[in-house]
């Protein structure tokens, strides 16, 4: 196994003599501070300002960790390792600004290296065995001692957008219009399975349908009355759609958690950032994921009829309709809604996340009740 350089695990070991040796200039002096409370739930992210006599390094840059409270979750979803390579690897080629990579470094290790191998096994299990095979993976991803880090560019000239606050259509329509060109440019592209890290959307379809019905009692509970057929539903045909999805469905890189807190807004065009659940598959999984978490409540669905149609405008493929786009994406709504019912092994705090969540789940549930669960078969 490859090794690697010594990689800080907290903000303290980020010194200025380690930053010097990683970006190949000369730092004599690191200030850090947390962006922001709630902004990431896997990793802690930190803005470092530095002090250095070397041109060729910036005056600022971002540091993301994993972090502490839910390690076990990041390192289970393979989300730290999937980032840094994302970054290795496409970090250069998109059509969409996302931050340059300034390092991207971890632990190497031969599990995770034949992943899709190991999910696509495990996926053939009988249902039953999933809740199993999850607890195993949680004491297998506990005992890990891997180490991650990553050294992107600050884009300090963005204005982050708020998930909590919500969004105006304008704003998302720039959003979708632009995610439109990401999922253009690698429509239908076979090489994106090339990647041992880059893993189809379906490939665990099983094992999260096990995740739900193992928590949708209780999460029903926390739901208005109105999704409860959908709960139903997606217990009973929640499987059976997601492949039907995934078979149906043309496969392109998906962002995968396209939420306002994630979308940089620049004069002309946005930004992108944490790419830790990067995917391919059904490009309506990533509209679906960002009219929930962002469009607000009381938004009129005339109002989403439009951000639909001005994504699939931008999207520009003659051979997807939008009659197959629609009904992709009421099944990508009822994927989010299974998806989010197991929140709560996410350590939200007391704070901003725990609000951002409640704002998502009423969200979700005003778009959800509107799809006809009868035509999604």
């Amino acid at each position: 196994m490859e090794r690697v350089p010594y990689l800080p695990e907290t903000p303290e070991e980020l010194t200025a003599q380690w930053l010097g040796e990683a970006l190949e200039g000369e730092v004599s002096r690191v200030n850090h501070r947390f962006l922001g409370e709630g902004v990431g739930f896997m990793g802690d992210v930190l803005l470092l300002e530095l002090e250095s006599s070397s041109e060729h390094l910036p005056s600022q840059l971002v540091a993301k960790l994993p972090q502490k409270a839910n390690r076990v979750m990041g390192e289970m979803l393979g989300v730290y390792e999937r980032e840094i390579m994302f970054f290795r690897e496409f970090g250069d080629r998109l059509p969409i600004r996302i931050p340059k990579p300034w390092y991207a470094e971890f632990d190497r290790d031969a599990g995770s290296e034949n992943q899709k191998e190991i999910l696509a096994q495990l996926d053939r299990l009988p249902l039953f065995f999933s809740k199993a095979i999850n607890g195993l993976g949680a004491f297998i991803a506990g005992r890990k001692q891997r180490r991650y880090m990553l050294l992107i560019e600050y884009l300090q000239a963005y204005t982050p957008g708020d998930q909590l606050a919500g969004i105006d259509a304008s704003q998302a329509n720039r959003v979708l219009s632009e995610v439109a060109q990401l999922h253009a440019g690698y429509w239908n592209d076979s090489s994106l399975d090339d990647h041992f890290w880059l893993l189809p959307l379906h490939i665990d379809a099983k094992l999260r349908h096990g995740i739900f019905r193992q928590h949708v009692q209780k999460f029903q509970a926390q739901m208005p009355d109105a999704v409860t057929p959908h709960l139903q539903w997606m217990k009973d045909h929640g499987l059976e759609m997601r492949k039907k999805l995934v078979d149906e469905s043309p496969q392109t890189l998906l962002h995968c958690d396209l939420r306002l807190d994630n979308v940089l807004f620049g004069e002309d065009h946005c930004a992108l950032i944490d790419w830790q659940l990067v995917r391919f598959g059904p490009a309506a999984y990533d509209v679906a994921y960002f009219v929930t978490s962002a469009v607000h409540a009381d938004t009129p669905e005339s109002a989403v009829e439009d951000l639909l149609t001005t994504y699939h405008q931008a999207l520009g493929v003659d051979s997807y309709t939008y009659e197959a786009f629609k009904r992709d994406y009421q099944r990508g709504l009822m994927m989010v809604l299974a998806d989010l019912s197991s929140v709560d092994n996410v350590e939200l705090g007391d704070g901003r996340g725990l609000r951002m969540m409640q704002a998502w789940l009423e969200r979700l549930s005003a778009r959800v009740a509107q799809v006809p669960v009868d035509n999604l078969l």
